[in-house]
Parts: structure tokens; sequence; C-alpha cells
């Protein structure tokens, strides 16, 4: 079985992101749907599963936290809506054409939700257009938010606590970090 990578460059992130927006591909729900990814860490079994209800509050704003359980290890996991997701909701419900309700990403049939391989169509298909190396699915979301956190100096206790990570030893390996990466660390090391 092959392993699930983080997408390390910025620019690739954005490119994945913005991929369902640009005209030829143009898809809210997909990029919607990546934009959660992104931007929460969820596992794309408790994404899938999202309704409008854990996002939008009765008098039809969109909430400052989403609050889920999470399917795999039953623990409640609460993620604050930033900017770049808050904006993509926005952006979506600006384009709906009916009253958001049930499920987020619906499937065809429109009551259950979107199936996982369905969900792995999209995010393979935008990863198509990146120049990234490595094996890029669905669990790459969840993968990238980590390693840029970590880029941006997270503690280890965070990154555990974003995870859900029981020790630190299995985030070391989540996150994919290469002998390269460690090089560099080492390399710009300076004390004055």
């Amino acid at each position: 079985m092959r392993t699930t990578d983080p997408i390390k460059k910025s620019e690739d992130v954005e490119k994945l992101l913005d991929f369902y927006l640009n005209e030829d591909n143009f898809n809210l729900r997909n990029y919607l749907l990546i934009a959660v990814g992104l931007f929460t860490a969820l596992r794309i079994s408790d994404i899938l599963l999202l309704k409008w209800s854990d996002v939008i509050t009765k008098e039809g704003c969109i909430k400052n936290r989403i609050t889920v359980k999470e399917k795999k290890t039953k623990k409640t996991n609460a993620i604050a809506v930033n900017n770049g997701l808050f904006k993509a909701f926005e952006l979506y419900l600006s384009q709906a054409w009916e009253k958001p309700e049930g499920y987020i990403f619906k499937g065809r049939s429109g009551e259950k939700p979107l199936h996982r391989t369905q969900a792995y169509r999209i995010v393979k298909t935008a990863a198509s257009s990146l120049n990234s190396e490595g094996n890029i699915s669905c669990h790459s979301l969840r993968k990238t938010v980590g390693y840029h956190l970590y880029l941006n100096d997270a503690s280890p206790i965070l990154l555990m606590s974003v995870y859900n990570h029981s020790s630190f030893e299995i985030t070391k390996r989540y996150l994919c970090i290469t002998q390269y990466e460690k090089d560099e660390a080492f390399n710009n090391l300076s004390y004055t």
C-alpha cells in the first residue's frame, strides 16, 4: 500500500485550492470539498458527513467553529473557521440556488453524502494539475495542514492535538519530514 504525502509547496496548495475555481473546471462543490480538507485537517470520512447545520447558525450565519465527533476516534474535535474557509463557504452559499440543508457534499441522489471514491476522484483530478511529487489523495489534504502548521512553528503538542494523535512519534511519521528538511533546519541554525 502506498503512503499518502502532504503537499509541501505553498504554490501547489494554492493551485490545488483554485483548480475548481478556474473557468475550465468550475465546480463550487468540489472547490469547497478541497477547501474544507485544507483548512480543517479532518479526515475525508468526517468531511463527507458534515451537514449545513454544522456550519450555519439558525439565523443563516456561518459559524466561527465547526464541532465534529470524529468517526474513527469517536473524539470531539472543534475547528475554528479561518478566513480562507469562511470565504469558501461564503462563495458557495452566494451561488446556491436553494436553501442549504442536509449534507454539504451531497451525492447524486441529493439525500446521501458523496461517496469517498468520488471525493478521491475530485482530489486526484485537481492534483493532476500540480508538478508535485508523491502520492496525492484525500488524506493528503489532512497531512498538508499539519505539514504547513509545522513549517509555521506550531508546537508538537498543538500538532498532536490537531490530529488527535496519542503520541508525538505518530505525528512525526505522519508529517513525512525528510532528511533534506532536517538538514536544512540544521544548516539554517544560528544563534546570532
